[in-house]
């Protein structure tokens, strides 16, 4: 199956002239020319590698990196015209893999693309797959598949994120105001008021009683917490 590669750049010239580079080796790109639908489809699509520009709005290209960092271990490559060593620095500290600087050559690029998915290839694979309660609710965090006594539930990307948090951290509590910033980056007060309803959404698809919960345990002043058995 093809890599699929995020590119985020609001050159749209340039933007087209990399696609055109993608493509005859191969690849798949999916492209976006903010920071905010960058980020939708790094979520949406699960690319195996993103090129990003630093100067895209509205964000930016350094916070879009940190929000993406928050969810996805794709490799990460600048492609910039912003060349300074700060620069780079920057860029790497932020989580990104590589660094390339505008004019680039594109058998530079496209190397750089192939040596960092051959790292990932050549690592092994982590299957990610939850079980609690003697396998009552499993969790497939690759594939968003969410079985509950052996019955598929079909969640939304905002329910699942929620969900992921609290498997991450399952027999722990966990703040609101945490599971806001770690599930969907809020970190104003309506992102936190947004985690009560959405837990009550979970508990109408997990649990055979919301009203007496068995998985998704409130406590009270502090926050949410994932029962193991």
């Amino acid at each position: 199956m093809p890599h699929r590669i995020l590119v985020v750049d609001d050159d749209v010239p340039l933007t087209k002239t990399i696609v055109q580079i993608l493509v005859s080796a191969d690849y798949v790109p999916l492209v976006a020319y903010t920071a905010e639908d960058g980020i939708a489809l790094a979520r949406s699509k699960n690319p195996d590698l993103a090129l990003l520009d630093v100067m895209v709005p509205t964000m930016g290209g350094w916070e879009m990196c940190r929000q993406i960092r928050t969810f996805s271990d794709m490799p990460i490559i600048f492609l910039t015209a912003m060349g300074n060593v700060e620069n780079v620095v920057q860029g790497l500290e932020v989580g990104a893999d590589d660094y390339i600087v505008k004019p680039f050559n594109p058998a530079e690029v496209l190397a750089r693309i192939m040596a960092l998915l051959r790292r990932i290839t050549s690592q092994p694979q982590t299957t990610e797959l939850f079980k609690f309660g003697d396998g009552d609710l499993i969790i497939d965090a690759p594939a968003h598949h969410v079985i509950v006594y052996g019955e598929e539930k079909e969640l939304t990307n905002r329910e699942f994120d929620l969900l992921m948090v609290l498997v991450r951290n399952a027999g722990k509590v966990v703040t609101t105001a945490d599971l806001a910033l770690q599930a969907w980056q809020f970190e104003d007060e309506q992102g936190v008021l947004n985690v009560k309803p959405y837990i009550h959404y979970l508990r109408k698809k997990l649990e055979t009683d919301p009203a007496a919960p068995r998985w998704i345990q409130t406590i009270r002043g502090v926050g949410y917490r994932l029962v193991t058995e």
